[in-house]
């Protein structure tokens, strides 16, 4: 017997041994993810020079600098600049920047409106670094200065404005049309939430650890509660970054809002070259008043 328990004790302290290694090694893998997230959602990068210049005088668009609380902060406007229809607020993904969309918007997009082209804090020349929060706050002073830009004012033209985003860049559109009641938009390959994808990514229910928290089913619950609106979901069939369940998803939350068109074949960066055609018609059609 005594054997035994000596035995019995041995693989019991064994075990404890091996279940704090364990313990160990996933709470330094929690931290990791924690402390690392932000390199995983965006991919900042800068214009080289001279880009800003040149697009001025190729597009005869203007640049509008403003400052936030993470610095100087630009953005580009293109299109229609002597009474538009309508103007649209352009964000791309976290891989892209605003300027990326210029020429394809400029062969593509209804000719009657104008685009604001936006880049998120710490791409393009914007100082600071992008989080839901920043990203809030860049809409927040540029929106007004956008609408000043056209002599509008928020009570009588916010149905004259617009929203256009690919992926992260969708997020963050919706994020500027919950604040500003922005009721109509196109929203390429969105997800439904940052959490959810991270637990697409890891296969765990991680995502009580993202802090970099966006929810595009939350917005577009609070535009709903705003009131009639139409928004038009494009995504592709074979999106290999988002699945395409995700935007199935937020078209049957929201059908009364929601109207979603999947795209036979679109991959998810490249679905605007591929399907420009399927993109360029869902922008007139939430063109119209």
């Amino acid at each position: 017997m005594p054997i035994f328990a000596d035995t019995c004790q041995r693989l019991l302290r064994r075990c404890l041994r091996w279940l704090a290694l364990g313990c160990l090694g996933l709470a330094i893998a929690l931290a990791l993810l924690t402390g690392c997230q932000s390199r995983l959602i965006y991919f900042p990068h800068s214009y080289p020079a001279g880009r800003a210049g040149n697009w001025v005088a190729e597009a005869q668009g203007k640049v509008i600098d403003f400052t936030t609380e993470q610095g100087h902060q630009r953005a580009f406007l293109q299109g229609k600049r002597d009474h538009p229809r309508n103007l649209w607020l352009v964000c791309g993904g976290n891989g892209s920047l605003a300027l990326d969309w210029s020429a394809w918007l400029f062969v593509h997009a209804p000719r009657e409106d104008a685009w604001l082209l936006v880049d998120f804090p710490g791409y393009g020349e914007c100082q600071g670094s992008p989080s839901p929060a920043t990203i809030r706050d860049t809409f927040n002073h540029l929106v007004p200065l956008a609408l000043q830009e056209f002599g509008w004012s928020p009570a009588a033209d916010s149905s004259r404005l617009r929203v256009f985003g690919h992926s992260l860049g969708a997020a963050a559109c919706l994020i500027a049309a919950a604040d500003h009641h922005i009721q109509r938009g196109v929203l390429l390959a969105p997800f439904t939430s940052t959490m959810d994808m991270s637990r697409r990514v890891t296969g765990l229910p991680l995502g009580f650890l993202v802090w970099h928290r966006f929810d595009n089913s939350a917005r577009l619950a609070d535009l709903a509660n705003h009131g009639p609106g139409r928004f038009l979901i494009l995504h592709g069939s074979c999106d290999e970054v988002i699945p395409v369940a995700m935007s199935h998803q937020l078209a049957n939350r929201f059908p009364a809002l929601v109207e979603f068109r999947k795209i036979a074949g679109g991959m998810h960066n490249t679905i605007q070259d591929t399907n420009a055609t399927d993109l360029a018609l869902a922008l007139a059609e939430a063109g119209q008043p």
